[in-house]
């Protein structure tokens, strides 16, 4: 990873006591101080957001972020972050995303959703259409998990409107993670060949099974594409969507 690097994770559930993310201060605290010595500098905490399964009140949500920030700033002065959420699309969502219910993310008009994984692609097309209907920008959480969603309907996807992000760990090689979800590492190789790419986030969710991978998949990006390309996956493209700019 070449100096100057201050890496912007758009996904991450670092938000303690609200989903299956951190589960305590202390482990919100450590995911961030493995963030920063990573290589992040600004994390946007994207607690779940599941009609039946993740109904935390949005006032315990915002109660808890800000001692999120707290132990932020005690973890370094230059470490920022911001709200937003993890959106599981199901239909009736789209009034909760409209209101502002379901925080977007870091106060944009950006919006992170996913869907089932077996979604069939026509339906996620039409949900991300009615989003975009809306006025708001919805960026496509870990698309490599989509069993129907191909590089043909990732480019759709593209072309209407959509940002796409990979997660850090479909990004590894075996040897770093392990050789589990081949598939999902397939697919966002090849989504990363053909450039269908806009945002690569950690997910993080824990120090154990779901930790952070940032700095190994920035140094992968970057030997592999190049310093150009790793730059706007890790920074560039988010601090457009920082400033609700278009990407």
């Amino acid at each position: 990873m070449r100096d100057g690097i201050r890496m912007i994770d758009i996904h991450s559930h670092v938000v303690f006591g609200v989903d299956d993310g951190a589960k305590t201060e202390k482990d919100t605290r450590d995911l961030l101080e493995e963030s920063y010595r990573q290589g992040v500098r600004t994390i946007i905490a994207t607690p779940h957001r599941r009609r039946g399964m993740f109904e935390t009140d949005i006032e315990i949500i915002r109660e808890n972020f800000k001692r999120v920030e707290g132990i932020a700033a005690e973890v370094a002065e230059d470490l920022r972050v911001y709200l937003g959420s993890e959106v599981y699309y199901k239909e009736g969502e789209i009034e909760k995303i409209e209101s502002g219910e379901y925080p977007r993310l870091a106060e944009t008009d950006y919006v992170l959703v996913e869907f089932p994984y077996e979604m069939r692609y026509k339906e996620i097309h039409r949900a991300l259409n009615k989003i975009i209907l809306l006025g708001l920008t919805p960026v496509v959480a870990h698309v490599e998990r989509y069993n129907d969603v191909d590089e043909k309907g990732v480019q759709e996807l593209i072309n209407m409107g959509a940002y796409i992000q990979v997660n850090a760990a479909s990004v590894l090689k075996p040897k770093l993670i392990g050789d589990k979800h081949k598939h999902y590492k397939k697919r966002a190789k090849k989504y990363l060949d053909q450039e269908l790419v806009h945002f690569i986030a950690s997910d993080m969710h824990n120090m154990d099974s779901r930790r952070t991978f940032m700095k190994e998949a920035y140094d992968i990006i970057e030997k592999k594409y190049g310093p150009t390309i790793a730059y706007e996956l890790f920074e560039k493209n988010q601090e457009k969507l920082l400033m609700n700019k278009i990407i």
